[in-house]
């Protein structure tokens, strides 16, 4: 809605005959109002010059003038729901509030949208006073201390990242009570739902998210992170298409650490968390190794549709994993080839001294597929020297022996 104010008769010859648009995608409340500029001399929101022929977003009580800055002609009521109430101004100056799109132990996920650009982000929430009913122990620091460094370390964590699988962070908010994350917004969904709505995933598919999955902790391990949290909720799509590029997301739990050091802190989602950490109980050593656990917990997962360890197989799940008992009991697995489940075999070992690690990984036979490496060169975007030395790694025979 517009309510008109006075404009001097002067000025009204520069008014072109469509001087700008107002409209909300597809009539959806939950979307934004855009106002498109399609005048000569220029559409003004709060004093701010729309591009001509661009769009930007309206929120309400907006001023919209015309020709110049000065010419107040309109303000801007929305009369739908608002999803604002008690974010600071620094967010709602710049983003749009739209749909909630989940929510975890710490917080929720929103939609959002840059006002100026129209470019749409997922905006992570996280509450600080909510820090100690989460599942993240820390045996060794009291529960109410450092809660500003623990609630930033996923920030400060993704601000440095730069790979195509793995989620980018485009803006930070700290404030006293929050921190409000906007990332790169996933169109696709998560891998959970991908999963679940297919019931499994087949094999080349398979293949083809969990190779991407490797370079994504690739990366992280080359860099001294460890994820601690990789689970099918925790990678995204990039789209709805069977064949789509993901992205590693959600490092809440995870923590930088040095070369040869070891992390102590029990944390992960217990069906996906490794032998070591249970074992332990979160106060011995783990490494690296744990995620390479997890790697293969939802490689099996997606080969499936269903879960390696789980209460509903007779014993604790706890007892199931600390052992590594699991089988490939459910029908789908005649479909899967023997080097896949070879491969979960090598990763689902309870010793991590024993563990592949993620170059091992990386180098299996599985992985030796031509087609699937040129799709996700694709998907990826990778240079022509990245994924060479990864075919030469897996494509190239095995030499010969020499005879003695």
């Amino acid at each position: 809605m517009l309510t008109l104010n006075y404009l001097p008769e002067r000025i009204l010859y520069r008014i072109s005959k469509v001087h700008f648009t107002i409209k909300r995608a597809n009539c959806d409340i939950s979307n934004p109002v855009y106002i498109q500029d399609n005048s000569r001399n220029g559409t003004f929101v709060n004093g701010e010059r729309v591009d001509m022929n661009k769009s930007r977003i309206l929120q309400n009580d907006d001023v919209i003038s015309l020709c110049h800055p000065m010419n107040k002609a309109f303000v801007f009521k929305d009369l739908c729901p608002n999803e604002t109430m008690g974010l600071p101004k620094e967010i709602t100056t710049t983003y749009y509030i739209s749909r909630k799109l989940g929510s975890g132990a710490c917080g929720l996920v929103r939609l959002v949208f840059d006002i100026r650009t129209c470019n749409q982000f997922a905006m992570k929430i996280v509450k600080k006073n909510l820090l100690s009913d989460t599942r993240v122990i820390n045996r060794h620091k009291p529960s109410n201390s450092n809660d500003q460094e623990k609630v930033l370390n996923e920030a400060n964590i993704m601000k440095s990242l730069s790979h195509p699988c793995v989620i980018k962070m485009h803006d930070i908010i700290d404030k006293p009570d929050s921190v409000y994350m906007v990332l790169e917004f996933m169109k696709g969904g998560d891998l959970l739902n991908r999963i679940v709505s297919n019931k499994n995933l087949n094999e080349q598919i398979s293949k083809l998210f969990f190779f991407q999955m490797c370079h994504a902790v690739k990366y992280l391990h080359d860099k001294g992170i460890s994820h601690r949290d990789l689970k099918p909720d925790n990678v995204l799509l990039e789209s709805s298409n069977e064949e789509t590029l993901l992205k590693v997301s959600d490092f809440g739990l995870s923590k930088l650490v040095q070369n040869d050091s070891v992390m102590k802190t029990l944390c992960g989602t217990p069906l996906y968390v490794a032998p070591e950490v249970l074992i332990t109980g979160g106060r011995g050593a783990y490494t690296k190794k744990v995620d390479i656990w997890s790697l293969g917990v939802v490689l099996f997962t997606c080969l499936s549709g269903t879960l390696p360890f789980s209460d509903d197989y007779g014993s604790p799940v706890s007892e199931q994993i600390k052992h590594g008992r699991f089988r490939f009991n459910h029908p789908s697995w005649r479909k899967v080839s023997q080097r896949a489940t070879a491969l979960i075999k090598e990763i689902l070992i309870v010793d991590p001294k024993k563990r592949p690690t993620i170059d091992d990984v990386l180098k299996s036979s599985w992985l030796k597929d031509n087609e699937m490496l040129r799709k996700a060169k694709a998907l990826m975007k990778l240079e022509v020297m990245d994924i060479a030395e990864d075919e030469e790694n897996f494509l190239q025979p095995p030499k010969k022996r020499a005879r003695r």
